[in-house]
């Protein structure tokens, strides 16, 4: 699977797009996820299964000020 333009395996099968944000330490509500060049809604985070040939964009949010 790609992940941000970097070759990454499953660690497991089954794996949700949920499950794997958590075991890569990120919140799934700090993120937008781009799976396969369509963004994912994060209502169905946990209900999309990843595979292998999966291409996944994930931008995190980040806070700044003056």
């Amino acid at each position: 699977m790609m992940v941000n333009g970097s070759e990454e395996s499953l660690s497991q099968g089954d794996m949700t797009l949920e499950r794997f944000l958590e075991h890569k330490g990120l919140h799934p509500g700090s993120v937008v996820v781009e799976r396969n060049g369509e963004v994912v809604e994060r209502s169905r985070f946990g209900a999309v299964t990843l595979s292998e040939t999966d291409k996944l964009e994930i931008l995190r949010f980040v806070g700044g000020g003056c």
